[in-house]
């Protein structure tokens, strides 16, 4: 959803990175201008292609070593946003002072923003990607998540 919304209200280039092939197809179907692996270079290629570092980077992940990958991507009086949580930060001072990086963190927009995104939605503009299983299949929905049978949101219905 984030990428969606980034096309519809911005002009800005997006590299999305992800270790899943599936994901990487639907960013790349989404509108991706690229799409990473996130292998052990992946630093470098997001410098090579924004000529120094990314602007803003967005972090959905925030735990398994990406948390301390992110930071290294942006360029100097650049962002990051974390999103995803469970990991730790370790960035040194002097990068954060040098460089003029600004991390902070997100749980949830607020309302404006949830209207926002309902109208982009309606608009046509942004779309949910979800599986849907019924409580009955909850342990199925669990593992099919744990193994990464799917993408997008696992939708619970009672």
């Amino acid at each position: 959803m984030a990428l969606q919304s980034l096309h519809a209200i911005s002009g800005c280039r997006i590299i999305a990175v992800d270790r899943e092939p599936a994901a990487r197809v639907l960013a790349k179907d989404l509108g991706a201008d690229f799409i990473l692996d996130g292998g052990p270079n992946v630093v470098e290629e997001v410098a090579q292609i924004t000529g120094g570092g990314a602007h803003v980077v967005i972090d959905f992940v925030g735990e398994l070593g990406v948390e301390n990958i992110c930071w290294k991507m942006v360029r100097k009086g650049g962002q990051l946003f974390v999103v995803g949580y469970g990991g730790n930060i370790n960035v040194p001072t002097a990068h954060l002072v040098i460089e003029e990086i600004n991390i902070g963190g997100s749980l949830v927009g607020n309302f404006t923003e949830l209207v926002e995104l309902m109208e982009l939605n309606a608009d046509g503009k942004v779309k949910m990607h979800y599986t849907e299983y019924n409580l009955a299949s909850i342990n199925t929905a669990l593992d099919d998540f744990k193994n990464r049978r799917f993408t997008g949101r696992g939708v619970i219905v009672p």
